[in-house]
């Protein structure tokens, strides 16, 4: 069985988060971000548990959780929360929350672009073009962009999930 630490899926999804923000550049971290992970635990009657993830087996399910902090007393806008979807793992569909009004998009090719779901293409099928659907297990990274501000010492949360091949 391959197994992944957690670490090295970390230090992958640190390397591409992507914040930005368009107020408070000049200050020290007006902003702070913290990222958890977790494995998904089944019991017997189908509920769930979060258990600190310190290692990954195939088919286990991960739960991230990012959560951003205003550390300063006014407004932050134009958050832009991306979270990278790693090698050997796959977006589970409908894991996507937040309780931030935010439009939700997700990427096929790396992040290049970034599109709403469900993700549609025109391909040539029997010699007709016809319309398909990108299944989730092909998005490459997902992104939530706020359409409200972080307030003043506030924290936004973002989750998603993703299981291991």
């Amino acid at each position: 069985m391959m197994r992944c630490t957690v670490k090295k899926l970390l230090l992958i999804i640190f390397a591409t988060v992507v914040m930005s923000f368009s107020v408070y550049a000049e200050k020290m971290e007006p902003l702070s971000s913290q990222m958890d992970a977790y494995v998904v635990m089944t019991n017997d009657t189908g509920e769930e548990k979060l258990k600190p993830a310190d290692e990954v087996l195939p088919k286990d399910k991960v739960e991230y959780k990012l959560t951003y902090t205003n550390n300063t007393d006014d407004q932050l806008k134009g958050l832009v929360i991306t979270g990278p979807i790693p090698q050997n793992t796959f977006f589970v569909s409908g894991t996507n929350n937040t309780k931030i009004k935010s439009d939700f998009v997700v990427s096929i090719d790396g992040g290049q672009t970034f599109e709403p779901e469900p993700v549609k293409r025109m391909v040539m099928k029997n010699g007709e073009e016809v319309e398909v659907i990108i299944p989730p297990e092909k998005y490459t990274a997902i992104r939530w962009m706020p359409s409200v501000p972080i307030n003043a010492k506030e924290k936004q949360i973002f989750t998603y999930r993703i299981e291991v091949k």
